[in-house]
């Protein structure tokens, strides 16, 4: 019999569904590095959350919040299975959109105000995942290339029970071994923690006269 860890659990109209999981998604990292002296935003962004959260809540903050509470006697499984849902019901909108800015990187508040892109919907994630208890060190919010559409995108990795899952604005269903498949790592992250990976040969060919100084999925 295999360990309930090997299994990813869907939860669709009350019906439990399950599915293998895998783990190692990308691999070894090229380099490891303090996520705050490559990646500024996410600093500014940690400073904003934690103002979020002393101020007083909006309409759209406590609906947040008790959705958050309504979690707490869930299995870690569930939970990350029902964060994922949630906010995937929430609208995509790109930053130029909102913003009027190429790239926004979204606090909590703004997020559920307006809904975001890619990596808005893995950070909100992300900060919710952390008010529930999860270890920021099993959490990576993958920044990747995607090969199928030659285009860019972000996720949010977790490690629970030596499994690896993935939760995606793009995909309700959490399987890991999809993603080894289509996704090429620029670099993931946590509060602590950078990981930089080599970067895909399509992306580096086609991306040849632009700004490197600019971090994928900061464009």
């Amino acid at each position: 019999m295999r360990s309930l860890g090997y299994y990813i659990v869907m939860l669709v109209m009350g019906v439990i569904i399950t599915f293998p999981a895998h783990a190692d998604v990308f691999g070894t990292a090229q380099a490891e590095y303090k996520t705050s002296d490559y990646i500024p935003q996410w600093a500014t962004l940690l400073d904003q959350y934690q103002l979020e959260n002393h101020a007083d809540q909006t309409k759209k903050s406590k609906v947040w919040k008790h959705f958050i509470r309504s979690l707490k006697h869930d299995t870690p499984l569930r939970q990350i299975l029902k964060v994922n849902l949630w906010f995937n019901s929430f609208p995509y909108k790109q930053d130029n959109w909102i913003y009027n800015t190429q790239d926004h990187w979204a606090s909590p508040a703004q997020f559920l105000e307006n809904g975001g892109d890619c990596e808005d919907f893995a950070l909100i994630k992300y900060f919710t995942l952390r008010q529930l208890g999860f270890d920021a060190q099993n959490m990576q919010i993958a920044i990747v290339y995607d090969i199928y559409s030659g285009t860019d995108h972000a996720f949010l990795t977790i490690t629970y029970e030596g499994e690896e899952y993935v939760l995606d604005n793009r995909d309700n269903i959490t399987v890991a071994a999809p993603y080894k498949e289509r996704y090429r790592p620029y670099y993931t992250f946590n509060e602590n923690q950078l990981k930089l990976y080599q970067k895909p040969v399509i992306a580096q060919t086609l991306r040849k006269d632009m700004d490197d100084t600019v971090l994928p999925g900061n464009r």
